[in-house]
């Protein structure tokens, strides 16, 4: 019998898994944008494979997803964050995720992905180089 390599990896091939550690507001219709939601959102776990989605005990086949939807931000320290967002039977479930290199391949499903401008963050980048502007100058004044 003789060996046969693998086959490479095509730009076609679907991820084989990815787990995430993110936060997860269920049911809302549109994906919140206030902090305040966020910041009371629960913890979970989303693994993704190559059939199902799993995450707080459940799990839902890839095939019974009806929408799937990556809102794509930079945050005032200019990495990305995105908002995941599915439907399937009749509910919808938001998560809050880092955006890395697993979310810009092809998933088990098809899945828009839209970048989104974050709000207040010309405000929020001022802010911050205000701040760093106020810290060196306190350490050049002693």
């Amino acid at each position: 019998m003789e060996d046969t390599p693998p086959p490479s990896p095509s730009s076609d091939s679907v991820h084989s898994a990815g787990t995430f550690t993110c936060k997860i507001i269920e049911n809302g219709d549109e994906p919140p944008r206030s902090n305040k939601k966020w910041t009371r959102a629960r913890r979970c776990r989303l693994q993704i494979d190559t059939d199902h989605l799993h995450f707080d005990g459940r799990s839902i086949p890839a095939s019974n997803v009806e929408k799937a939807v990556l809102r794509i931000y930079k945050s005032a320290f200019f990495f990305e964050y995105a908002v995941f967002s599915i439907q399937a039977a009749g509910k919808r479930y938001h998560f809050g995720l880092k955006y890395d290199d697993f979310w810009k391949g092809n998933l088990p499903f098809a899945v828009e992905r839209v970048h989104e401008e974050t709000p207040f963050i010309l405000f929020r980048r001022s802010l911050i180089v205000l701040i760093l502007v106020y810290i060196f100058w306190k350490v050049v004044q002693h």
